[in-house]
């Protein structure tokens, strides 16, 4: 017994500093590091479900998803049509609407064609759940395709 006090109170006199380091840090692994995954999204698709994936203020809980555990980020895909001549462009008219959950996911647009356009876009989230509620694509998209046509007014030759 008295072995046993002595060689305690030795450890903390000869460790006092790590003693206190010891609770004050925590070693965590990797995976405990990682960011704990519970992210919910919308699901649907406009081609399917019609106006409900379009405006989603109704109470469409068939339309929620959970994300699998890889699948770390939300997605809204837009693609519209729209036509244009030389002086007038045309308002994209909706084609389809898409919300998801993906494993990646890369924001942006790209407009594909001269007279008649095709434009895809693609915002991506992971803030918050169902944070894929808007089609915050349609403003990107705009602000791009505002720029270009500013550029391309300013060398075209007005006779």
């Amino acid at each position: 017994m008295i072995i046993r006090v002595i060689w305690c109170l030795c450890s903390v006199a000869l460790f006092p500093v790590e003693a206190v380091h010891m609770t004050e840090t925590q070693h965590r692994t990797k995976a405990a590091s990682e960011k704990q995954h519970d992210l919910w999204c919308h699901k649907c698709d406009s081609m399917v479900d019609g106006d409900k994936c379009l405006d989603l203020s109704g109470n469409y809980s068939h339309l929620h998803q959970k994300c699998a555990k890889e699948q770390k980020k939300c997605q809204v895909r837009r693609i519209s049509m729209s036509t244009s001549t030389e002086e007038v462009t045309g308002k994209p008219k909706l084609w389809l609407l898409q919300r998801n959950c993906l494993e990646t996911c890369d924001s942006g647009c790209i407009v594909i064609g001269e007279r008649t356009k095709l434009h895809s876009c693609i915002t991506c989230c992971d803030e918050h759940n169902f944070c894929n509620s808007g089609s915050g694509a349609e403003q990107a998209r705009f602000v791009l395709e505002d720029l270009l046509i500013a550029v391309f007014n300013m060398f075209r030759i007005i006779p």
